[in-house]
């Protein structure tokens, strides 16, 4: 029975695979889990691209005090003709300009828009390491998933090991007189309860197995025992306080506030005055059958605006940034009570986890003490079968009650690193070179042309299909 039940786990955890079938045979590490699942996970890599994406808002606001030159040309033909006469005039114009503006003064609106912008790069930024924090959370959830499942199809198999036996015992005993019929058919039901937990633990295994492939990106070989918690606070006020200065969902939200600051003296810039210098060049030319003129021109012009009323549009524009920015301090406010709670809640639970997992190993304790003096007292007669075989089951809740508290321990430790802000590569010591994303904003922030090439910016014949 026990050599089926392993053929029986070893085709459903193959099939759970599915895509994920390679077998690793060296023991994998949580670390080297976290340093695949931080270089590969897609919603990582999607994160990091949308933070590349708001870099872009800095070089675009600081175009707004930066040079705007184009260039246009012109050509046409015109004919003339007095009463339908064939005779009459035609002409062929032509012209060439080169145009340029500067911006002097716009109200502030420039550099207003680009401290916003480097606002808003930096609560991306912020997303981005909560993003990291919830994909090593999953990491380490889904590690311990499968080193518990994989625990309870052990216990499992063992159970229906030991119920074999004891159906055996029953039987022999049966043959002699000893117990009655009954005692057999508990046994033997017991088998079969056995046997289907078995198929259900084999079952959850498959799908952690599924889980793990999903956030990891590999599948789980033989995994190793993981390392011990990294340091937590001593208090709970302690784990609160950090969570309210390190959380990067709080820094998010509080550089959304100041990003609506700046977006609001943005808006009043409208109000102001603007000044721009801007020059021309140009050259055109007419030619007709009898006479060619070509004229050359330029001109500077220094303008200055001064804006009276825009139909109200102006100061609605600062009326909204307005309300947008008491939203954001009342999301800095909502934020803050959201962290705060997810500590306690995290705190609470490894609180009784801990708890749950000492007591759980004296009620293992117990349980085999328990067990093993039923099982002899059943030999002597003096307990039954269905004795016996609840003593077996006591056990063996009590020993997957530890494996699961044990579990739900490590995971209630590291989802309060994560509550505090405190769940990185850097602090976890993972063996993988951390994502910087300072340096695609360097490579942007000044950049004045060109970007990056590939198939979908070819330029294509306007013409072809």
């Amino acid at each position: 029975m026990t050599r089926r039940s392993s053929k029986i786990s070893a085709l459903a955890i193959a099939a759970a695979l599915g895509g994920f079938l390679t077998v690793n045979a060296d023991a994998q590490t949580l670390e080297s889990a976290m340093a695949t699942a931080y270089a590969s996970n897609p919603t990582l890599i999607a994160a990091r691209a949308g933070v590349k994406a708001v870099d872009e808002a800095v070089p675009q606001a600081r175009a707004g005090m930066r040079p705007q030159v184009d260039a246009t040309a012109t050509v046409g033909a015109s004919r003339t003709s007095i009463n339908g006469a064939p005779s009459g005039s035609s002409s062929e114009p032509r012209s060439v300009a080169l145009n340029a503006s500067q911006a002097l003064y716009d109200g502030g609106r420039t550099w207003n828009s680009v401290d916003a912008a480097i606002s808003g790069v930096d609560a991306a930024r912020a997303r981005l390491a909560d993003t990291e924090q919830n994909i090593l959370l999953q990491v380490v959830t889904q590690y311990m998933n499968v080193r518990r499942d994989q625990e309870f199809v052990k216990l499992a198999e063992n159970n229906v090991r030991v119920i074999s036996e004891q159906l055996r015992a029953a039987e022999d005993r049966f043959a002699v007189g000893e117990v009655t019929r009954t005692d057999v058919s508990q046994a033997n039901a017991r088998l079969a309860q056995s046997r289907a937990s078995l198929a259900a633990q084999e079952g959850a295994l498959a799908r952690s197995f599924q889980a793990y492939g999903r956030v990891v990106g590999a599948p789980p070989g033989d995994l190793s025992a993981p390392p011990p918690v990294p340091p937590l606070p001593a208090t709970l006020a302690d784990a609160v306080q950090d969570a309210l200065d390190n959380h990067p969902a709080v820094r998010a939200a509080r550089f959304d506030e100041e990003q609506a600051r700046f977006d609001i003296a943005t808006a009043q810039g409208a109000l102001l005055p603007t000044v721009t210098l801007s020059g021309s060049v140009s050259y055109s030319e007419d030619q007709s059958a009898t006479l060619s003129n070509g004229i050359t021109s330029g001109q500077v012009q220094l303008q200055a605006r001064i804006p009276l009323y825009q139909g109200g549009a102006a100061y609605a524009g600062i009326r909204r940034t307005q309300a947008v920015r008491s939203q954001r301090m009342s999301q800095i406010h909502e934020t803050t009570r959201a962290v705060q709670e997810a500590v306690e809640n995290a705190w609470t639970d490894l609180e009784t986890a801990r708890i749950t997992t000492r007591a759980g190993r004296e009620q293992v304790a117990a349980a085999q003490l328990a067990f093993e003096g039923v099982t002899e007292e059943a030999k002597l007669g003096s307990r039954t079968t269905l004795d016996v075989l609840d003593a077996e089951q006591e056990l063996l809740n009590a020993r997957s009650n530890v494996v699961s508290s044990e579990r739900d321990e490590y995971v209630a430790a590291y989802a309060l690193l994560s509550a505090i802000g405190r769940l990185s590569v850097q602090g976890l010591g993972v063996p993988v070179e951390p994502y910087d994303p300072n340096e695609n904003y360097v490579a942007v922030n000044d950049r004045f042309f060109g970007f990056q090439k590939d198939e979908l910016t070819e330029w294509k014949n306007p013409l072809s299909p």
